[in-house]
This record gives structure tokens, sequence and C-alpha cells, in this order.
């Protein structure tokens, strides 16, 4: 076998390196994975196991789902099988510096003969991966003088019913954590829950940096967010600030260097660099400061359009800083400190210091009514920002902070447009949208706001993100629908409008800008908070707790790290609160769990308004490495072994939440019999206008029609706004029986109520209707555990109960983790007490008359 790994340890010094030596493997594994690599510049390093070793390529921008989207891959030296394994750090000034992340994993599959492709330039594949699948090809360029003799290839995803056009760089954003530890990239680097680092004695030629510093070690903390409020708080315990019109902006600051953050944890410092370079004569050795960037119009006020021309022109040597907040000064956290302490020695870091007005202190003042209100509107100013001033810093969105508005204005999302009038390309208007429970929600057409430019460059921005049908759950108005042409939901504008009508529609509505600080998923519609005198005068939140990094709590005999990080922020609830949750009702739910398989919903960042999207993910697989507590369940699907999860007892349950998991998803079957199922389960799926009392109802013809074929099923709560009914079975049929069944239940509701009842996940066709869903009834699929945590942000509990609970006055969304331990203690018995021991089966007879196959 030939040794194609020379080239690979040519660059590197195996005496002062950790990085594998290799050997050419004498097998014919078919490995697939990508690691995500930020060296001198980020790039995702995509291997296929072939012929014993790793075949790399460096893919400067990531895969893209999209076939339209050809990603540049630049074919590097073949690696050793075992480089696969690593994630960690390799130092700067080695070769290959910087941070190393196991992106994807799986297998692969050839389509046609592998070498031949590889020859021909024509590798077409077949990826199994955990976030990639399908069919994809790699395309080799045809060499240029330019390319320096590197060969240069193109990544492409084929039309095979895995695509999604105008994905864009969606794949990469929706998956920012590690595939096999749930690590951000900055916990990777920072060493955070474990990892290797490998030094090679071969320095990268790397492009110079400004300041050559160690490893940031400050870690981005989430923003404290105002509440929208109808008006202005007063009493001493309030302070006032003006509103800015521009971005929120973190300036962290360590050993001279500044990194210019956005509310996401987004380095934008090239963005802002002259404000970076300014923040340096700070004098400081660490400090994290919060504020906004804003630009100032030809009135001389903050301006969100001014902002936005100020960067497109490449002045942002024009632009100001105001701070408002100081969160961390030379190793000390000050966010437990009141606002007016911290804001005391913000004030007097900046004293004396000459910043040509660039670098401004955000002023405050105690006196403000609705007549100070009115004054700060007549001079076209945003509004106020009202804080608590004995308040510690929070982060996430609470009642401490709250920003009282002179005009109706935020972000919405754009599902669409309609072209001009004139002849131009451009935009006539655009459609507008925000997300509910999920849904993408229709608000209303924008048509004014746009210059020429503006228009013409939306218009091309809205070109590649175009799709065939509307991405709106609601039904569109007609006057929307007509000419309409639909896209992607991924683009966010900033919005003023004049009010709400009574439709949910904008009124008036007028474009400010795009904005690029928040993801399109996180847009909802602000609803003003009602100031009463129980707001103004509530305490104040409790002080966020500081412990260092080491600190950690035990539950059940399992280490809890970060045990103070916020999870639900809106409650307050820490990682050590959700883990003792459950072990306190680990008597109640392990029944229904252990030694089956799970997939878990894990948030290791926790929840936040600002964040959902990007730090949740659902994992069923153990990936790489052992976990004390967690099991790989031997189960295959289509003859493969995937490592499934399955846990035996407490201890497994409190390692998955140590692990970040929130949402526990359990099969309806047991690891040892995976493909007999001993439970079924029917979900009720209402149309979002779907009268309450019609989903009450249809939870009993479900239960009525089980009844009639000797089936006791029981009731449980989703954690959200939906009802389970659920049927304990005998393992005696598979899947392939069961799920038939369950169809014809859905099914004959259906036909015998055409206008309440559907039998297909078509949400065009549910309008007004509730989707009977027997989907989870399969091998492979889940179902939230009983007693469950969802991941929302009211922090539901998936609730067992009694039938005679079921009626239009029950209110699932009641149950969450604060009032589940009310609810248990004033319970007499248990609501699924005969849930385990219930002994039943469907009936012969029955399938026969249904003209299912029993013997599948």
């Amino acid at each position: 076998m030939a040794d194609n790994l020379e080239k690979y340890r040519q660059k590197r010094d195996f005496k002062v390196t950790a990085e594998p030596e290799g050997i050419v493997r004498k097998t014919s594994g078919h490995r697939y994975l990508i690691q995500k690599h930020a060296a001198s510049r980020l790039h995702y390093d995509f291997r296929l196991e072939l012929d014993g070793t790793l075949k790399s390529w460096a893919v400067t921008r990531g895969p893209s789902l999209d076939p339209a989207d050809k990603r540049l891959a630049v074919e590097v030296e073949d690696h050793p099988v075992d480089y696969g394994r690593f994630e960690g750090t390799i130092p700067q000034g080695h070769y290959g510096g910087g941070t190393v992340m196991l992106w994807d994993e799986g297998d692969w599959e050839p389509i046609g003969d592998p070498h031949e492709g590889l020859k021909k330039g024509d590798f077409k594949f077949r990826l199994n991966g955990k976030r990639l699948q399908g069919e994809w090809v790699l395309v080799r360029m045809k060499p240029r003088p330019q390319d320096k003799g590197r060969n240069n290839w193109l990544l492409i995803k084929h039309h095979d019913g895995r695509e999604v056009e105008g994905d864009d760089d969606h794949i990469l954003t929706d998956n920012m954590t590690s595939i096999v530890s749930g690590r951000t990239m900055e916990e990777i680097a920072a060493g955070e829950g474990g990892g290797k680092v490998w030094k090679s004695s071969h320095a990268e030629k790397t492009a110079p940096t400004k300041k050559a510093g160690k490893t940031p070690a400050l870690k981005f903390i989430e923003p404290e967010l105002a509440t929208l409020a109808d008006t202005i708080p007063t009493g001493k315990n309030w302070l006032h600030e003006v509103k800015f019109d521009g971005y929120r902006t973190f300036a962290y600051i360590e050993d001279g260097s500044v990194r210019m953050m956005t509310r996401k944890g987004l380095d934008w410092t090239p963005k802002f660099q002259a404000l970076a370079d300014r923040l340096e004569g700070l004098g400081v050795k660490s400090a994290i400061i919060d504020g906004e960037i804003v630009a100032l119009n030809a009135e001389g006020r903050s301006s969100f359009t001014a902002l936005k021309n100020t960067l497109s022109a490449g002045k942002s040597a024009d632009l100001q800083y105001y701070v408002f907040d100081l969160l961390y000064l030379d190793g000390e956290d000050l966010r437990g400190l009141p606002l007016l302490e911290r804001k005391a020695r913000l004030a007097g870091l900046l004293k004396g210091k000459d910043f040509a007005g660039r670098i401004n202190f955000s002023e405050h003042f105690f006196e403000a009514d609705k007549g100070f209100l009115n004054k700060i509107c007549d001079m076209e100013m945003e509004g106020l920002i009202c804080k608590r001033a004995d308040a510690p810093y929070t982060s996430g969105r609470a009642k401490s902070w709250l920003k009282v508005k002179c005009h109706k204005r935020q972000e919405f999302v754009i599902g669409g447009f309609s072209e001009p009038t004139h002849a131009e390309r451009g935009i006539g208007a655009i459609l507008l949208g925000y997300y509910e429970e999920e849904k993408f929600i229709y608000a209303g057409k924008c048509g004014t706001g746009f210059d020429r430019d503006t228009s013409v460059a939306l218009r091309k921005a809205l070109d590649k993100l175009e799709v065939t049908k509307s991405q709106y759950d609601d039904k569109l108005p007609a006057d929307a629908r007509r000419g309409a042409q639909y896209v992607t939901p991924k683009l966010v504008c900033e919005i003023e409008f004049t009010e709400w009508t009574d439709d949910g529609r904008l009124r008036h509505p007028s474009f400010q800008g795009l904005r690029e600080d928040k993801p399109a998923e996180e847009v909802g519609r602000d609803r003003a908070l009602h100031v009463t005198k129980e707001v103004m005068e509530a305490d104040p939140p409790l002080a966020p707790k500081t412990k260092s990094k080491s600190a950690e709590a035990e539950v059940a005999g399992i280490r809890i790290s970060h045990p103070n990080r916020v999870i639900f922020p809106a409650l307050g609830v820490t990682k050590l609160q959700l883990a003792e949750y459950y072990d306190r009702i680990a008597d109640r739910m392990l029944p229904y769990i252990i030694n089956r398989p799970i997939s878990m919903l894990r948030c290791p960042e926790g929840l936040s308004p600002e964040n959902k999207a990007e730090t949740c993910f659902f994992q069923r697989h153990l990936g790489k490495g052992e976990m004390k507590h967690i099991y790989d369940t031997g189960v295959k699907v289509k003859g493969r072994d995937e490592d499934y999860i399955m846990i035996r007892d407490r201890a497994g349950l409190i390692t998955m939440i140590q692990w970040g998991v929130i949402e526990i998803h359990p099969w309806g079957a047991m690891a040892d019999a995976p493909d007999k199922p001993n439970q079924i389960i029917f979900d009720l799926d209402p149309d979002p206008e779907t009268p309450w009392d019609n989903v009450i109802e249809g939870v009993r013809e479900v239960k009525t029609r089980l009844d009639e074929f000797g089936l006791k099923a029981f009731l449980k709560t989703t954690g959200g706004k939906g009802l389970h009914v659920v049927v304990p079975l005998t393992p005696k049929y598979t899947w392939a029986t069961v799920k038939p069944f369950t169809r014809a239940i859905a099914q004959s509701m259906a036909h015998d109520y055409p206008d309440r009842y559907i039998a297909m996940a078509s949400k065009a066709a549910r309008k007004g209707k509730i989707f009977v869903d027997y989907l989870r009834n399969d091998l492979t699929a889940t179902a939230v555990a009983p007693y469950s945590v969802r991941a929302r942000e009211a922090a539901g509990v998936a609730t067992p109960l009694f039938w005679d609970e079921l009626s239009v006055k029950l209110k699932p969304s009641g149950y969450n983790i604060g009032t589940i331990a009310e609810r248990l203690a004033q319970l007499k018995s248990d609501p699924w007490a005969d849930f385990l021991t219930t002994r039943q089966t469907i009936s012969e007879d029955i399938l026969t008359a249904l003209r299912i196959d029993i013997h599948n």
C-alpha cells in the first residue's frame, strides 16, 4: 500500500508535536468528517477516508446545501485517519495554529469508482453525516497561474431532495457547536470542557496582527436587554438615559488589545477599528464596556440610516461610541454592583481622557415624566431607556431595563417583495413578518423608505433568496399575494410605523435599513409592558453569581460545572436548579426513559430570546469517546450502529443535564427491542386559528376511538400548548403493523369530520383544522418525555393528567418548572399510576379488518 502521508510528515516535527505521526491504515473504512478550523482565516477542513488515509480539502466558506452555491475547496495533503479525532487548539506560530472544532462526522459512500472520479476531477459521493447528508460532488477546476500549484476544486450539493435552495450559510449559522462536545469555538479556545493542544515546529505564514497577545480570556457576556414599556416608570429607584439609534456594541479590552463585539458575540472590530484604536488609550489591563455605536445625521441626532450610510461609505472614523455600563475592570467582575455604582466607575475610567468626541459617557437623569418624554420626541429623538439604579447587570430581557419609544419601530423579517411600477429593477414593496411560537406571521407590506440605491441593492440581495412558495405560516391577503415573489425569510430590516391594525398589520410602515446584528428567527412582535406600581416598586433582580470558572456543585453524585449559569433568563433558573429539578422528579420520570434510545435537546449556553436558535441542538448519538452513565444502545438502523444514546438510572439523567440537556425525547420502544413498540402516541397539532375547545374535543375523539378498540389511553400536556394521547402496548407487533394502525385512526377522523381534522402534515391544507399527528409512531421517531422541561422561555413541563382534567378550562402552559412541585404535592394519586402495569395489545381481528399485515 502506497504511503500517502509523506507530505503530511514533512510539515511537522513529531519530537515537539502531539499530532499523530500516522500510518496508512490497512482497512477499507469510509469515514467522513469536517473540522472547523480558525487558523490564519476561518475555513472548514473536509475529509474523506480512502485507501487508509483522509483525503482532505480546505473549504474556505464551508459547505452549502444550495446546489447553485459552489464552494471553493483547496486540496491539501492527506491526513492520518487518527487526525479525525482531534478537537482543540494548535498554538499560534505553529503550523495550522488556531482553534479546531469537530463540526460533523459520519461515513460516506462513493458514487461510481472513487479513484477514477479523483483522477478525472469529477468525484461524486454520498454523505451520511449528522449534519450533512445526501449526494455531493467535488469538481476540479482548471489550473491558473495565480493558483501557484494548488489544486482547486468546487464542493457542490446535488439535487436529491436534501438540497435547500437559497440556503447560503444557513447550515453553518444554525450549527455553531461541536458535534461531539457541544462546545463553541470560544469554549474550545478557552480550554473549557477539556480538549487537546497540538504543537508543530513549523511556523505558519500568517498575516501580521496588530497586537500579538494571548488568546482572549474574557468570555462573551450576553447583554441585558430592555423590555418595551407603555409609559415611563417613576420613583427614586429609576434613572433615565437617552435611547440611541445605532448598533449595540461591547468593547472587550485585554492586554492593550480591543475587540468590538456585537450583541450576538460577533467580532466587528474591523468595522469599528477607529473606535477600537481610541479605546486603547484607556490604559487598563482588562475591561468590558457596554454601549451603542451611532452616526449623527445633518440635524445632529443619532440615525440608523446615517449609520448604515457611514459604514457603506467606509467612514467608520466618523462614528461615535456612547458607553453606558461597565461590566468588568482589571480582573473584577462588576455585574453584581448596582447600576449607579457601575456607571460611576465608568465615568471615572473616562475622566481626563481625550477621545476627540468619539467616545462619550451616556449621561443619565432621575426626574422624567410624560412631559419630558414629549420634549424628547419633539426633538425627533428615539425615546428613553429607563433603568433600575439599584439593580445588578443581568443578561437577558428583564423588567429592570425598560424602553419607552417616541415612534413605533422594530425589526421585521422580509418574506417576499413585489416589482416596482417603473422599469428600473428594484423593489416595489417588501412583505414583512415576524416569528411567534416558531411560526412565521405576516405583518404587512412596506413600500416607502427606499431610495434608488437602497432599492436596487435590496433587490440584488433578495434575488439570491428567492423561492417558489410563500414561507408564511398564515394565509396572505389577496393584495399581498398579487405579484408577490417569495424569499427565504432571512434578511432582517428596521421598520418605523404608526400603529398596529386590529388584524395584525402595520399602518404606514417605512423602511429604515437592514440589520446585520440579529438573526431572523429571533425577530418577534414587540408588545409593550404595562407599567404598574408593582413593576416600578418590585425588588431588583438578584445579582448574578460570579464564582470562578472552577466553581462546581454536585447533584446525585454528579459534578455540575457552571452551576450558576442562567439557563432560563426570564425566570432566573440556573443550571444547578435545573439539575435539582430533574433529581427531584427522577423517581416519576425514569420509568418512561431508562433503557430506551433517547434524543436530547442540548442548550450548553442556556436560553435567551437573543440566542436560542444558535445555541440549542438535538443529539441522539454518543459521538467519540465514553461518558460515564451514558450508554450505547447497540441499536442498528439500516444495518448501521450509530451509537444511539440511553441511560439506566438517576446518575445518567443528571449527567445529561450536566451535558447541557434541557429536553428529553425517548423512542416508543425499548433498546433491546427497538422494532417492537411498547407505546403509541397521538399528537393533536391545531392550526393557530383553531379554537381551544375544538382541540379538547379532538382529544376526546381519539380516546373514544381507542376505547372502541379496547385500548386504555393516558393523557399529558406537551410542555407547550398541545396535548398527547399515549397508549401503552405489550411489544408484540413491529412498527410496520403499529404505524398503519395509528394512521388508520387519524384518517378515519379526517374522513368522518373533514372540516375539523386532517391526517396529512400539510400546513397549507391545515387551515382551521387539527392535524392528528400519528407520525411519531415509527422507528427512531420520538416524543417529549413525561416531566421533561421544554427549552422555551416559560420552562413548561410535559405533565401527566387525569382524564377528568380535560376541559376547555385546562391551561397546559400553567405547568412549568416553577409550578409542577405544587401540583404534585396536591395530587392524591399518580395520574399515570397504571401506565407501566397496563398489559394490552391491538386485536388481530381489528388489524385484519383494517387490512393491516400482522406478519411484518
